[in-house]
């Protein structure tokens, strides 16, 4: 992660702060809940700088899908909640799954078959987020 700037420190020191009392806990418990020391937590809170490690920890104690610190750290307005445990794995909805999912397929198929028409590419991307989209993988429209 590149080194955040203190406007964007403080940007995710807000909303930790708003999601702690959304939690209803005090700030001794939201340290404690992250396993942070109640320095560490103050830093957090005070938008000072810390380790990547930190913001791990307040993401799993908050209910935060993996990465939502750096995420705000580099412009997200929100912090975007996990998902479900499915199988021991946190699933969490990815914004705009379809377009990365289609740009995927796309990318492969030039890696693979760089002859391919441009017309097939785009039938066998919206083919292959139809299936994902089936099994749940790609959220519906």
């Amino acid at each position: 992660m590149t080194t955040p700037s203190p406007a964007d420190r403080l940007r995710l020191a807000k909303l930790v702060i708003q999601r702690r009392r959304e939690l209803g806990w005090h700030k001794v418990d939201a340290a404690k809940a992250a396993e942070l020391t109640h320095t560490t937590y103050m830093r957090v809170e005070k938008g000072e700088p810390v380790r990547d490690v930190t913001y791990v920890k307040i993401e799993a104690a908050f209910g935060w899908a993996p990465g939502a610190c750096a995420a705000i750290l580099e412009g997200a307005d929100e912090a975007q909640l996990a998902g479900e445990v499915v199988d021991g794995v946190r699933l969490a909805p990815v914004a705009g799954m379809d377009e990365k999912a289609r740009k995927a397929v796309q990318d492969a198929v030039i890696a693979v078959l760089p002859d391919t028409p441009a017309g097939d590419m785009v039938k066998l991307s919206e083919k292959v987020v139809e299936f994902l989209r089936g099994r749940g993988i790609v959220p519906p429209e």
